[in-house]
């Protein structure tokens, strides 16, 4: 079940029904009922997987939560009695404790993932010579890694467990963030999941503009682009050389934008309409100067998440910093002084592209993005230098530009990885590029692509579109500008429906295609 199928918006229509008939204290339970109907129609095989992790998480949590209750009530009430160093042994043996319980369900939650994710590819890999066709459940990447980030913070102690299970339940399986996302905080979703909001028409309205949005996204651009890209970069891919492999990462790009924004739009609209505040997954990343910029607006959520949760605790971990305080001693403040930073960078880029996908191209593919993260930390005082030699270039949008479409094109480059099968078809279209020169051949053979001059158009307007509205935020964003005050809303909404009944890819030629982050 996708966000564009019949059953999905019965579904949404049906419960916010529901949603709204209840009184405020049970709402919470109806949007649970909804996440359960949710997952049942989309793969009943999905939902002991779902349960398995819900039932560890919210039971470990809760016995962190009273150790640390125990442990804290336990040093209150002998605090006279114990000195310094025996509240401290104390704290420790019992720290243990709740470690081996952490770790105990973080190996049994990573584990069943990675069984279920990366068993056929290892067994393929290491060539065994049985087979597994085993089921990965929808959206299992995400609702794993909310889960344990929550189960984290509360081993940290940032908060409390929750008590009462079937609110627990509720935020690990929210359902329309488990199609793509977003990977959600405990402290910030709980903010809205559970109150029960008010019915109010104007927020209705948001709604169902970023949902209407988010599908002309997915229809008009991402599922028009499907088939010239599944031809540029499928069986017949090298006979796309050169000029052929720069307008494919360009089409790509646009159609994984499309596609992810989209469907996070999508996402966000649906828990707009109960009143849920679902947290923001992109800022504008194709306007980014550089990599770094750009990882932090692009899929915030599951890069602050492993941020936080992956690079943070290895950078400062007791190994990494005895290795780097004992390589500063010895060679200064210099590039090996920074050797255990770039390899909890490397650690972590490597786990983020595995995340993505069970293949040798998702590993190369957050490898790359280390290193060039990597090359960019390292230059980055010949950058200052630059920029003091010259202080009026960064002042100039010319060179902004400059900025932006350099990242944009590194960033296309490297998802190569994503399009082609291998190193050595990534190498090939890759070196294509500065060996085959057939730009004019390109441009009379668009049509062999299977894409119309008004295809063309659509995609053409819709690109500038999104542009338009990604262009500003804040007071003077194109929502708030142009989209402020019920009217126009509806307005809005009424002309984005028109725009995905008239010009939305079906009939002939045209599969509605899953969303791309889906199969994560």
């Amino acid at each position: 079940m996708t966000f564009l199928s019949g059953g999905f918006l019965l579904l949404v229509g049906a419960l916010l029904i529901i949603y709204y008939v209840l009184p405020k204290r049970f709402r919470y339970l109806a949007l649970l009922g909804g996440s359960v109907v949710f997952y049942t129609l989309a793969g009943r095989a999905y939902l002991p997987f779902l349960g398995i992790t819900v039932l560890t998480v919210y039971g470990t949590a809760l016995l962190l939560g009273r150790s640390l209750e125990r442990q804290k009530a336990y040093v209150a009430e002998h605090k006279k009695e114990l000195t310094r160093e025996a509240v401290a042994a104390y704290k420790e043996r019992v720290s243990g404790k709740r470690t081996a319980l952490f770790l105990l369900c973080l190996l049994l939650n990573l584990g069943l993932l990675a069984a279920l994710k990366y068993t056929a590819f290892l067994l393929d890999a290491f060539r065994a010579p049985w087979e597994v066709h085993w089921v990965l459940p929808l959206g299992i990447s995400f609702y794993t890694f909310q889960s344990l980030g929550y189960l984290m913070d509360v081993k940290r102690g940032k908060y409390p467990p929750e008590r009462n299970f079937l609110r627990y339940a509720l935020f690990a399986s929210f359902f329309p963030q488990m199609i793509q996302g977003p990977i959600s905080r405990y402290d910030m979703l709980s903010k809205t999941l559970y109150e029960g909001a008010d019915f109010d028409i104007d927020r209705i309205g948001r709604g169902l503009v970023r949902i209407l949005w988010g599908a002309c996204k997915k229809l008009l651009v991402a599922d028009r682009l499907a088939p010239a890209l599944a031809l540029l970069f499928g069986p017949e891919a090298g006979s796309y050389r050169g000029g052929w492999v720069g307008l494919g990462m360009v089409l790509y790009a646009l159609r994984l934008y499309a596609d992810f924004t989209g469907g996070i739009d999508m996402a966000l609209g649906v828990g707009e309409l109960f009143g849920v505040t679902l947290p923001e997954n992109f800022d504008r990343p194709y306007l980014s100067k550089n990599i770094e910029e750009y990882w932090t607006r692009w899929h915030m959520t599951m890069g602050s998440w492993f941020r936080d949760y992956v690079f943070y605790p290895l950078n400062v971990s007791k190994t990494f910093l005895k290795w780097t305080k004992g390589l500063r001693a010895r060679f200064g403040n210099g590039f090996l002084s920074r050797l255990p930073l770039y390899g909890a960078t490397l650690v972590t880029w490597l786990l983020t592209g595995v995340w993505h996908g069970a293949g040798w191209n998702f590993a190369l593919w957050g490898l790359t993005n280390g290193v060039v993260i990597i090359i960019s930390l390292t230059l980055k005082p010949l950058y200052d230098r630059f920029h003091n030699r010259f202080p009026g270039l960064k002042g100039r949008k010319v060179y902004g530009v400059f900025e932006v479409l350099r990242t944009f094109l590194l960033m296309c480059l490297i998802r190569l990885w994503d399009c082609y099968a291998g190193p050595g078809g990534v190498w090939e279209a890759f070196s294509s590029l500065f060996t085959t020169f057939n730009g004019g051949a390109v441009l009379s053979g668009l049509s062999a692509l299977g894409l119309s001059a008004g295809d063309w158009l659509v995609l053409l307007v819709m690109a500038a579109l999104m542009l338009l509205v990604s262009l500003k935020k804040g007071e003077g964003s194109f929502r708030t500008k142009y989209l402020a005050g019920p009217w126009k809303l509806w307005f809005a909404a009424a002309a984005l429906l028109v725009l995905v009944l008239l010009l939305g890819a079906y009939g002939p030629g045209y599969t509605a295609s899953d969303f791309i982050y889906g199969q994560f």
